[in-house]
């Protein structure tokens, strides 16, 4: 009675969206936080990037990281320099710092932007926080540009 299922097969390139389904994954030391890595996965679509983001130190191996917050951002037609923002899944101590890069990164590409986020930072300042930003946003746009010009 029951029928054998059939196997998944892959998404041929005219159905698929985009032809460079394959996410790059990157791991970095955060430039003011010594001991921490943060890790990310990203993956660029013809129509949209998803960005997954999580942080590891010496001090926590043992232990296991909350799911973090989920936000989406995309481009504002009207005021380009202030992207729209909403938070799909919020969690207090990453929620800040997934707005900020979701932000930036819908504005740079000019696409939209998912970004999943589980950093954490001990006790934070804003300078750590902001050199933590702007070294996502680097690699990222850098990866970016990498895969249109190669």
């Amino acid at each position: 009675m029951d029928s054998p299922q059939e196997p998944l097969q892959e998404p041929s390139p005219e159905t698929s969206p985009s032809p460079t389904l394959h996410p790059k994954q990157l791991a970095i030391p955060l430039p003011l936080t010594p001991h921490t890595t943060l890790h990310m996965q990203i993956t660029t679509l013809d129509t949209s990037n998803l960005i997954f983001l999580t942080s590891t130190d010496p001090s926590s191996s043992g232990s296991q990281s909350a799911l973090g917050s989920f936000v989406y951002a995309m481009p504002n037609r009207l005021r380009p320099s202030d992207p729209l923002c909403t938070a799909l899944y919020s969690q207090t101590g990453s929620i800040e710092f997934a707005n900020r890069v979701a932000k930036i990164l819908a504005r740079r590409t000019e696409k939209p932007t998912y970004v999943g986020c589980s950093v954490v930072f001990g006790n934070p300042t804003v300078e750590e926080e902001m050199a933590g930003v702007r070294a996502v946003v680097d690699e990222v746009v850098k990866m970016m540009h990498g895969e249109k010009n190669g």
